[in-house]
């Protein structure tokens, strides 16, 4: 795919849709859980696609878990033993008018079962360490809930409003989220930690928050656009309209800023870069970014020696992922709009495929 940054080019022609893009989500034991079309390729939009797993480089199809419209958005439970996803109906444009949130155990078979249906949007679900399931709704007045769902009540409650985007915690019950205030004439976003057992938000960072910004993360996965290391002091955060940051630099795309909670600093690490993702120890941040006007690449920032390098051969890249603190994975978009898997191997530095 030929764009100047990753999806760049996808989220302007998609803004409002709301899509649950298919990325691989990684299990708690490594499994990878994806899915894939009839003839088992894989897409980051799939329409009519079954769950599939990949586990020690064997392929196991869920054919119980089959959906007819776009699937995504897949989740693990903390304990392995289920995923929650999303499934969508689409217009003759492609854009959703209804959402479904499904669970399914992770069995042959596990029948999967729907939790909600909505004719707004919903980002972003994720288990809590209890087994509930938490997601943001998006209401018609582009106003962001952050929910809540409880498997023994069977009842969605709002935990928050006002929210663009939000993060589930890594380890223990706190999440991340980002909020947008009004102060003066200009519109702030705030990144801040909350935790739902007592209520408490603690703010970490705030950026001033442009019309293009809001827009982009309340109606995208977080995982386009920022990522909080596992110790909570790293934050990474891919942002437009940047214009109170000194030096300006003018470009068409998000600009990529690393952001140090504790000592309340920040740094651009690249004029185009998106889809910040931290390895699972917090040393290394990677990244897609423009190698050339019209390419795109992986990079790896190493937050130890402050040094970036490009993943050799991820000229293409479309979106990637952590498979563990040895692994990345790769999506490249291929001619017959389908999308390859691969594995980067930081030990040895070679590409395998995930997908035969």
């Amino acid at each position: 795919m030929k764009s100047r940054i990753l999806l760049l080019a996808l989220l302007v022609l998609l803004t409002g849709c709301g899509l649950p893009f298919n990325r691989p989500a990684i299990g708690p034991n490594g499994t990878i859980a994806l899915f894939l079309d009839e003839e088992g390729a894989y897409n980051l939009l799939p329409t009519g696609a079954t769950l599939a797993l990949v586990e020690d480089g064997a392929l196991t199809r869920l054919e119980a878990v089959t959906t007819a419209g776009d699937a995504g958005a897949l989740a693990w439970s903390p304990d392995g033993k289920e995923l929650v996803y999303l499934e969508t109906e689409s217009g003759y444009w492609g854009d959703p008018f209804s959402w479904t949130l499904w669970v399914t155990e992770v069995e042959p078979s596990g029948e999967p079962a729907m939790l909600l249906y909505s004719e707004e949007a919903i980002i972003d679900p994720a288990f809590t360490p209890e087994g509930d399931i938490t997601y943001l709704h998006v209401d018609e007045e582009a106003t962001g809930h952050l929910m809540r769902y409880s498997r023994e009540t069977d009842e969605h409650t709002q935990l928050l409003e006002g929210i663009l985007s939000y993060r589930p915690a890594r380890s223990g019950s706190t999440l991340t989220i980002i909020r947008g205030t009004d102060e003066g004439a200009l519109r702030t976003a705030h990144v801040a930690t909350y935790d739902p057992s007592t209520g408490r938000i603690e703010e970490i960072a705030s950026f001033f928050l442009g019309g293009e910004m809001e827009e982009t993360l309340l109606l995208f996965p977080a995982c386009f656009l920022w990522d909080i290391d596992c110790t909570g002091r790293w934050l990474a955060l891919a942002l437009f309209d940047q214009v109170l940051i000194t030096p300006e630099v003018e470009v068409d795309g998000p600009s990529l800023y690393l952001i140090d909670v504790e000592q309340e600093m920040a740094e651009r690490l690249t004029t185009r870069g998106v889809a910040p993702t931290f390895s699972p120890d917090g040393t290394l941040l990677a990244y897609i970014g423009s190698v050339e006007e019209d390419t795109n690449a992986a990079f790896l920032f190493d937050l130890e020696t402050w040094n970036t390098r490009r993943v050799p051969e991820s000229e293409g890249a479309a979106t990637l992922f952590w498979i563990d603190q040895e692994t990345l994975g790769l999506a490249f978009e291929s001619e017959d709009e389908t999308y390859r898997l691969v594995a980067y191997f930081l030990g040895t530095r070679e590409l395998r495929p995930l997908l035969e």
